[in-house]
């Protein structure tokens, strides 16, 4: 059975008329009704307000994980000074086992030693001209070597010609330079046989000189000029020696003889003020109108009178105290409480000090705090480092790395210990970087 299939040129049959459906695909609403609003619309609204939150408390998060993992991997790390325990500040007079050394009238002082130099036994420290001493005296002297200067060239050498005299002083002369090889130690002989021999060679020159050259009577009438009066300029001199080892200060202040080793033990709260106000102490009849010179200090030891207005502490004698001294960076000393005296509000403690002098040879007051404190750093646990039986921290400055040896004195938390260089003068200071293993 054949089907035909219609013609291109043929109708569809008519279906009748279509209805459009909504675009919803629900009815449309009536007459009178209102067209309820899009949600579509307040999705969109919500999103854009939505979006750029998300995206900043996404870049919120990535900085601090930044941050965290940064932290996490630092190098290096920051020094922070601090102290622990309990501090007591007020005012410090100092006293120096010193003797000080005066003289009843000068008029020129020739410095031989240096201003805070350390001196043996017996060595120079200055020479005093007394009023009698004058420059025209010194003058005096030099015309009268010129005088025998100009002898000599005058009279003796002008003349001068003895081949053999010439002789033996250049054989004394290569004599002499091999005793020095010898006591190099870079010849070969014997130094006790060259001692004869320019024994020997000067005693025959002697003899020679005294046959040949007989005493001149006007040099030696000008020589006894010159000796009698370098003699005449010697009494009008003294020279000051060190007895004992020390150093020594040609500065004063007054109160040499009122405070020292001798005497910090009776001084009391009332002097202190005195001294602390600039009140000179009285002299005695004995001292009034000398001028000092120069004053020899023992080195290893001082003494520290605090003073302080606290009613609550109660020092303890033969106890170790802490003394910063005001001005002083990083320099702290230990002192010994000898005694103390309470008067009213003011407290004052006399402390021993058995370190060197030196940093205060010139110094009579400062402001200081005294206490059973420590200074010392926070450092992060992770910056001590472990080397040949020593434990540290690497201090970085300018790209050079130094160990510093610490004493671990506590951890205050799980990730700081608070330390103290065993070295005086450390580079380990407030604000220094120090590495992290």
């Amino acid at each position: 059975m054949t089907t035909k299939r219609p013609s291109a040129g043929r109708k569809k049959p008519d279906m009748g008329p279509v209805r459009k459906k909504s675009s919803a695909g629900k009815k449309a609403p009536r007459r009178g009704q209102v067209r309820p609003t899009k949600r579509r619309g307040r999705r969109v609204r919500i999103g854009l307000i939505l979006i750029p939150l998300l995206l900043v408390m996404c870049v919120l998060i990535g900085v601090y994980a930044v941050r965290r993992i940064v932290s996490s991997n630092a190098t290096t790390a920051r020094v922070q000074e601090s102290t622990m325990g309990n501090i007591y500040t007020g005012t410090l007079v100092i006293a120096r086992n010193e003797t000080l050394r005066e003289s009843e009238s000068n008029t020129t002082i020739d410095f031989i030693a240096a201003e805070g130099s350390h001196l043996r036994r017996n060595d120079p420290i200055c020479r005093v001209y007394s009023s009698g001493y004058n420059q025209t005296e010194i003058n005096r002297l030099n015309s009268y070597r010129e005088q025998i200067q100009n002898f000599h060239e005058n009279q003796v050498f002008s003349k001068y010609v003895d081949a053999e005299l010439d002789s033996e002083n250049k054989e004394i002369a290569e004599l002499a330079v091999q005793v020095r090889t010898l006591v190099r130690g870079r010849g070969v002989g014997s130094l006790t046989n060259l001692e004869k021999s320019i024994s020997s060679l000067l005693s025959a020159r002697r003899s020679y000189l005294k046959q040949q050259y007989p005493d001149d009577q006007n040099l030696s009438e000008m020589y006894k000029v010159e000796n009698d009066q370098m003699k005449k300029i010697e009494s009008w001199t003294t020279t000051y020696t060190a007895a004992e080892d020390c150093m020594v200060s040609f500065y004063t202040d007054g109160y040499e003889k009122f405070i020292n080793a001798n005497t910090f033990g009776t001084l009391t709260p009332q002097d202190i003020h005195q001294v602390i106000r600039g009140v000179l102490p009285e002299q005695s009849a004995v001292s009034r109108g000398n001028k000092p010179i120069y004053r020899t200090v023992l080195e290893d030891e001082w003494f520290a009178l605090f003073l302080c207005q606290d009613r609550d502490w109660n020092p303890v004698v033969g106890e170790q105290y802490q003394v910063q001294l005001e001005g002083f960076e990083g320099y702290t000393v230990s002192g010994r409480v000898d005694s103390f005296t309470r008067i009213g509000a003011d407290l004052l403690l006399r402390m021993r000090v058995t370190q060197s002098v030196a940093p205060v040879l010139n110094i009579r007051t400062c402001k200081a705090a005294v206490g059973d404190f420590l200074a010392g750093f926070y450092v992060p646990i992770k910056a001590l480092y472990g080397m040949e039986n020593m434990i540290g921290v690497v201090v970085v400055e300018e790209g050079v790395q130094t160990f510093v040896e610490v004493t671990v004195v506590s951890y205050p938390d799980s990730e700081t210990a608070f330390v103290r260089p065993k070295l005086q003068g450390s580079p380990l200071k407030e604000g220094k970087t120090v590495r992290l293993f």
